[in-house]
């Protein structure tokens, strides 16, 4: 079995830091044939090499907001669960982790850090673009459960979200940011109907795969996680 570092997020429990890392993503990292590993939030050089030389794939997964200054912005008052640390931490794990060319999928807010730290930018809230308010971004909202998907999503042709699922499918989404400003390398391989950039994929790296909805919570994306496990174990191989 191959090794599949899965990045934590603090959480505080009465006052104190906790490691926290919701069951779904190593739950389905074990089902689709990996051993999860929970990577907790070290900003020190010397674990994070240490780390990345353990493990075989990196996945990057959801939670609060970045902070708008790792994209060149001042934070507005639609910023939510900031936590610099955290986001220091991602970031040098992400660019190390592309330098060692492991295999990479970022997922939700993992997604949006991904695109900030290859220079890209986000919507700090959808509300600020007068575009992307046609669709609900955000099911929360709405009261639809979590494992249920809420709207469609168009994949590019000969992307490799395309080969696994086909033309299109529908998705979940529990999010109020997004990429805005591309980072650098990355192409766009899916749009929600209101042309919001869905997921992306790194230019000749077909290593990394990048959605900004949370594939570990529902069945019909279980040949993403499938692909990404089949894509780590060729890679050790």
């Amino acid at each position: 079995m191959v090794l599949i570092g899965i990045a934590t997020l603090n959480y505080k429990i009465n006052n104190i830091s906790n490691m926290r890392l919701p069951e779904n993503y190593y739950k389905v990292i074990h089902q689709c044939g990996g051993l999860p590993l929970g990577i907790p939030v070290i900003n020190d050089e010397v674990y994070i090499n240490k780390i990345l030389d353990t493990i075989d794939g990196l996945v990057v997964p959801g939670g609060g907001d970045v902070h708008p200054k790792y994209y060149q912005e001042s934070m507005t008052n639609l910023v939510q669960d900031v936590d610099e640390n955290l986001d220091q931490f991602q970031i040098d794990l992400i660019l190390k982790a592309l330098d060692r060319r492991l295999p990479i999928l970022a997922i939700c807010r993992g997604h949006q850090v991904l695109n900030v730290a290859l220079g890209g930018s986000l919507y700090q809230d959808l509300s600020m673009s007068n575009t992307y308010n046609a669709i609900c971004h955000d099911q929360t909202k709405i009261g639809i459960p979590n494992n249920e998907t809420i709207h469609e999503v168009t994949f590019k042709a000969g992307s490799i979200l395309e080969n696994i699922f086909g033309k299109k499918m529908k998705v979940n989404s529990f999010h109020h940011q997004a990429i805005k400003a591309l980072g650098k390398g990355l192409i766009p391989t899916a749009y929600s109907t209101d042309g919001l950039i869905e997921a992306v994929e790194l230019q000749g790296r077909s290593e990394v795969i990048s959605v900004q909805w949370h594939p570990e919570r529902t069945e019909n994306q279980l040949p993403l996680i499938n692909y990404f496990v089949k894509i780590v174990r060729e890679r050790k191989e």
